[in-house]
């Protein structure tokens, strides 16, 4: 039995097409950012010594980035479309020891696209080395790691595009949040929990906390205010609450949970959106298991703000 002339015609289009996709995936990613040249150091934050250790930092960010990230034409980046990655080093010092020293560092990516700052991360690390020996190669080697983490950053994050109406992002301004949550529907919590356990306010003050109080401290706070927060201007994070499942009895009642939204909002420009799922088996009243996904909730939310993105899921 012989082959229809045009099924075979058909398989041999799709084996094409097959092979065609399988080339085109083992070809490198168009660089989405690129990288300009040299490391700006802040006031305070040059180094006792001159170790070339910001070439490490630019080339691990370049290597490990996936080809998300490219070395900037000089004198002018390559491509109009392409967003401008720029490093800075916001704080490095030295910490002598008996037998150790150790060098703590703070470094800054900015990503720009048309003149407007999109997305702005500070990376932290320290490393030490024998007192009787050079440092070079440790700060090297801190670079290394920073850089790399700035590239797991670019590759892994989808920030937003600045359209018509955006002026960019404003990091140094306060985020403003309000002082309760919002409730997504009627059913989303009952009487119990809004009331009792005062949970709408409680959140907020665990979540603000939790960010402000973080080591290094934030660029910029959380600050709860009375009021509408989707009427604020500025920067601000808007909070809803969708579902809280908690019952007292600890695990004899089953699992807790709780699923919530969040907008980060700059002006009119939507910064970061993530939706949450938090589950515990803590808890002997609806209280105390409320309580503790709060917390969860808090801890995941505050993180997430730390370096906010779009779409985020949080569990």
């Amino acid at each position: 039995m012989t082959d229809h002339p045009r099924r075979h015609h058909s398989t041999l289009l799709l084996r094409a097409a097959l092979t065609l996709c399988c080339l085109l995936a083992m070809l490198p990613a168009m660089a989405s950012y690129e990288l300009l040249e040299g490391v700006e150091y802040l006031p305070g934050a040059a180094p006792e010594e001159a170790c070339a250790w910001e070439a490490a930092l630019g080339q691990t960010a370049i290597a490990k980035s996936r080809n998300f990230i490219a070395k900037a034409a000089a004198p002018a980046p390559s491509s109009a479309g392409t967003a401008l990655l720029s490093l800075q080093v916001v704080r490095l010092t030295m910490s002598r020891g008996s037998r150790k020293n150790e060098y703590a560092a703070v470094i800054r990516a900015n990503v720009v696209e048309g003149g407007k700052l999109i997305a702005t991360r500070d990376f932290s690390d320290d490393a030490s080395f024998d007192n009787r020996g050079p440092g070079c190669d440790t700060l090297r080697r801190l670079g290394a790691a920073l850089g790399e983490e700035v590239a797991t950053w670019v590759a892994g994050s989808r920030f937003i595009k600045c359209g018509a109406g955006c002026d960019g992002i404003h990091p140094d301004e306060p985020i403003v949040v309000g002082t309760e949550v919002l409730i997504g529907n009627d059913d989303a919590i009952n009487e119990t929990v809004r009331v009792d356990c005062r949970f709408t306010t409680s959140l907020v003050v665990l979540l603000v906390k939790a960010f402000n109080d973080d080591n290094p401290p934030p660029r910029a706070r959380l600050e709860a205010r009375p009021i509408d927060v989707r009427l604020h201007p500025g920067r601000r994070l808007v909070l809803r609450v969708d579902n809280v499942h908690a019952l007292g009895g600890g695990g004899i009642t089953g699992p807790k949970w709780m699923d919530m939204a969040g907008e980060l909002w700059d002006g009119k420009t939507l910064v970061g959106s993530f939706e949450s799922h938090t589950s515990s088996g803590r808890g002997l009243t609806t209280c105390r298991s409320v309580e503790s996904l709060s917390e969860s909730s808090a801890d995941m939310i505050a993180k997430w703000l730390r370096s906010p993105s779009l779409g985020a899921k949080l569990d």
